[in-house]
């Protein structure tokens, strides 16, 4: 899925004349964007749908491998990473529903709306994503399950997660 994403951010994106962050908060460009191809950006907003059934699985596994050493730690995973998934299921489900409509409609006061209201679910669910990749690295250093350095990397990227919606270079 990341590959997937990366594909989609390196080569198709800029084709459509999306190439820096900028650009995907301008709404004269996402709109053309959407307009010249809808179903690139529909597949594309099914990546973060897939990734987020994914997240669930891997937190329920992980939660079954270290239950027994941390289970306050794991069920705050478990609970955290619901949250993470519903919203970001909620940013690209929004994407998917109501960006057609508004490139068709070249409607550029309701695209600053969406784009801001996704942008803010999205920025939401990874700032959850950052404290369950946290609580993680945690529970497995204390459990000893997970390699250590694995641990410790996550516990990193969980920070810089977490950290993403305040601190702009951590952003995208």
């Amino acid at each position: 899925l990341c590959v997937i994403f990366l594909i989609f951010h390196l080569v198709v994106f800029p084709r459509l004349g999306l190439v820096g962050p900028s650009d995907w908060i301008d709404p004269v460009k996402i709109n053309a964007a959407w307009s010249t191809s809808p179903i690139t950006f529909v597949l594309f907003n099914f990546v973060p749908i897939l990734f987020s059934i994914a997240l669930i699985l891997i937190a329920l596994a992980l939660r079954e491998r270290m239950q027994a050493g941390a289970p306050n730690l794991m069920q705050i995973v478990v609970i955290g990473v619901s949250i993470a998934c519903a919203l970001l299921l909620a940013s690209a489900l929004i994407e998917i529903t109501v960006s057609p409509t508004i490139a068709s409609a070249q409607n550029l006061s309701t695209r600053r709306a969406v784009t801001a209201i996704c942008l803010g679910l999205m920025f939401a669910g990874d700032h959850a994503l950052g404290w369950v990749l946290l609580l993680i690295g945690w529970a497995a250093l204390k459990t000893k399950e997970l390699p250590r350095i694995l641990s410790y990397l996550l516990m990193l990227y969980g920070i810089l997660v977490a950290l993403e919606f305040a601190v702009h270079p951590f952003m995208f």
